[in-house]
């Protein structure tokens, strides 16, 4: 998020300076950091089995595509824009005018962070544990409850990263969750007990997975949250006297 945020802030800069040099260099930088992004995003990729997360379902991927979509539509008019008021081709137009006052700037963020805002948070927004999932509806439909084995805070994100993808490499999967080598073991050590995930090696490393057992009582865990069903023991007071 906080690289889509200085992404659109370079771009308005570039779009709002008077000086056409400082346009110029701008998109140039801003392209390469786009480059430079995908290729550290792929990089990270190769630690995740499929290479693309299955977090949400179809109808939240499609608006959150189109989303998205919005928002590189905004980015080549926004450059168009730039290019023809660069080559003097519209001289007379409100964007020469405009150019170098933070008006043209603030626009241009504005245009372009919006859709990109409601590309991340959408998702979240319509199916907050991933239940629609096209791994988790793989898993038929059980009575909620809540399991104690995920309840833990650590296990749960454990079984959150796991839910999206088939396998995920086991040193990717603890430098996420920000967790030690040591931690990462002793936290999904009572998951690998249950026989809720599974772990095998293959070129090198360790690869994490649900197994069926451990999606299905994922997917309870998380109706049950959805639900609001988790109830609060009521602790009585002794009599007194």
């Amino acid at each position: 998020m906080l690289f889509y945020v200085a992404w659109a802030a370079g771009l308005a800069l570039c779009v709002g300076s008077k000086s056409s040099l400082v346009a110029i260099v701008g998109a140039a930088a801003l392209l390469a950091t786009s480059a430079a992004a995908t290729w550290w995003q792929f990089r990270r990729a190769r630690f995740i089995c499929p290479r693309r997360p299955r977090l949400f379902s179809r109808r939240v991927f499609v608006l959150t595509s189109t989303f998205s979509l919005l928002g590189m539509v905004v980015v080549l008019a926004i450059i168009g824009i730039l290019a023809a008021a660069l080559s003097h081709r519209w001289t007379c137009t409100a964007v020469i005018s405009h150019r170098g006052t933070p008006m043209a700037s603030l626009v241009s963020f504005v245009v372009f962070i919006i859709p990109v805002l409601a590309a991340v948070v959408l998702p979240w927004r319509i199916d907050p544990y991933g239940i629609d999932a096209r791994a988790m509806r793989k898993v038929p439909d059980q009575p909620v409850v809540v399991d104690p084995v995920i309840e833990p805070r650590q296990q749960i994100m454990v079984c959150a990263m796991l839910a999206g993808v088939d396998w995920i490499e086991a040193g990717f999967l603890a430098q996420t969750l920000r967790l030690t080598g040591q931690e990462f073991s002793r936290q999904t050590a009572e998951l690998v007990a249950a026989q809720y995930i599974n772990v095998h090696p293959h070129n090198g490393w360790w690869w994490y997975g649900f197994t069926a057992v451990g999606r299905a009582a994922y997917r309870r865990h998380l109706r049950t949250l959805e639900r609001g069903s988790i109830m609060q023991p009521t602790v009585v007071p002794d009599a007194v006297g």
